[in-house]
């Protein structure tokens, strides 16, 4: 803690598709939403590449899972966080052993990783974006989607108080993996995507409000979709977050994704490493999404997980945890 009475965190999301850091300050007497970023990190490392198939996460991508991790622990604590939450997600609550590759990271880190449930996932997900969003999304009703590698937590909610949610199956990476092959991808792969998504979204989605005010959207995806209707030649996240993609906009950007040639997506400056081929499968989940929970168009959010296992390593800390945590 600083003098001030300032306290920084760090938090590290291990994601089935990347792996992303967020070192943050908290002001004394501040409200939850009020989290000053220090620096943000990530980069592509597809733990869960294969995952479908042999129901284990390689040996190989464990490794280099834990030493990106390892070297954004070093980078929390020399920036001065004097806390850190590791949150782990789909790749190793699905995988065989999950939680020996999670033993592994945590060894090198030195600090215990979390396989997070998906309802720990949702929850921490939904409030963390409806507080990056403003006092507008805190007072209205919302459904938040986080949409991963391997899993796509949908919250409904009022405020920043989740109600009902769901873990879907299905994330960008799995969907790739089980249906799609060379590019450009056929009819018959889009719809098989499509049908997979909507049955998901049916049965897991049944009690969720018809329509929705707030319809917000957090995970590379959203990134994506929303840098290129701003017309944005580089990823900024200040030019992101809150952003409004109005429904009339968003069918045409998505017929733009699933139009382009790899070659094409891998031009885009705003794509990112290791997500050009996974995107077409997560535009075609948004595009479900939007026409479950009709609304004035999708909110872009850049405050996913790692912001919420922020939030939460402060108010571990503030409760006087061990370094451990619980």
């Amino acid at each position: 803690m600083k003098a001030d009475g300032t306290m920084r965190v760090g938090a590290i999301d291990i994601g089935t598709n990347s792996i992303r850091l967020l070192v943050a300050d908290l002001a004394p007497g501040a409200g939850a939403n009020e989290l000053a970023t220090v620096a943000r990190a990530g980069e592509a490392c597809r733990l869960g590449r294969g995952l479908d198939r042999t129901g284990r996460v390689d040996e190989e991508v464990a490794d280099r899972a834990a030493t990106l991790a390892a070297e954004f622990a070093r980078r929390a604590r020399s920036l001065g966080a004097s806390r850190l939450v590791i949150g782990a997600t789909a790749a190793l609550r699905n995988a065989a052993n999950g939680a020996e590759v999670a033993l592994a990271i945590g060894e090198r880190c030195g600090e215990r990783v979390r396989v997070l449930t998906g309802e720990d996932e949702a929850r921490l997900v939904y409030r963390s974006v409806v507080l990056g969003l403003g006092a507008a999304a805190r007072r209205s009703p919302c459904v938040v989607f986080d949409l991963g590698g391997g899993s796509t937590e949908v919250v409904s909610g009022l405020g920043d108080q989740p109600g009902r949610w769901a873990s879907l199956p299905f994330g960008a990476v799995s969907l790739t993996e089980k249906h799609l092959g060379a590019e450009p991808p056929g009819p018959d792969q889009l719809l098989a995507i499509a049908s997979q998504v909507e049955q998901g979204i049916m049965h897991g989605c049944a009690l969720m409000p018809a329509a929705t005010p707030v319809l917000a959207g957090v995970g590379g995806t959203i990134t994506v979709l929303g840098s290129l209707d701003r017309g944005i030649a580089w990823y900024e996240p200040a030019l992101i977050e809150g952003w409004l993609i109005g429904a009339a906009r968003l069918e045409p950007l998505i017929d733009r994704v699933l139009s382009s040639t790899p070659e094409g997506r891998e031009g885009w400056t705003v794509m990112g490493k290791g997500r050009s081929d996974i995107v077409v499968a997560g535009v075609l989940v948004v595009r479900v999404l939007a026409r479950r929970f009709p609304s004035r168009g999708l909110v872009c959010s850049t405050q996913g997980l790692r912001y919420g296992l922020a939030r939460l390593a402060a108010e571990e800390a503030g409760a006087g945890h061990g370094s451990q945590g619980a």
